[in-house]
């Protein structure tokens, strides 16, 4: 075998190699982002209408946790930015308002969860007592970084 054609060989196999990478990257699915919804819907075994229950649920439940952080960056903003002045006469009742604030979101949450348990048949309340035993676990996965 020559050097010309060893070289040849090299190139053809690092070529087919390059594309088998690129093919590989290209179709790889990326992960979807479902958070607790998919998993919910199967320990809980939720039918057709149960699912579209469910999702009406998190539509609701979404825009109220996104008011509520709205409203949480605000006085937060605020809070933080009273260190840049001596006057620090606010700072109490902002931190007081950030925890009635923290109070209404766990609320809000809390519901939710009573909704889901709502739409559960009477057969399903084992694995909705479950999924509350499991709670932790579920949603302060070491692999998910915090908000």
């Amino acid at each position: 075998m020559t050097k010309n054609r060893f070289y040849i060989f090299i190139i053809i196999g690092l070529l087919i190699s390059n594309m088998l990478l690129v093919a590989f990257i290209l179709l790889k699915k990326p992960p979807q982002h479902s958070g607790p919804r998919n998993l919910i819907i199967e320990r809980l075994k939720f039918d057709e209408n149960q699912i579209q229950q469910y999702d009406e649920l998190i539509s609701q439940h979404r825009m109220q946790i996104r008011e509520k952080r709205h409203e949480m960056t605000d006085l937060k903003t605020r809070y933080y930015s009273l260190l840049k002045s001596e006057d620090n006469k606010n700072g109490d009742s902002l931190i007081n308002e950030i925890g009635k604030l923290s109070m209404e979101t766990e609320k809000i949450n809390y519901k939710h969860f009573q909704d889901i348990k709502r739409i559960c048949r009477p057969d399903q309340m084992k694995n909705f007592d479950n999924l509350i035993d499991d709670f932790e676990n579920l949603f302060n996965r070491p692999d998910k970084p915090p908000h």
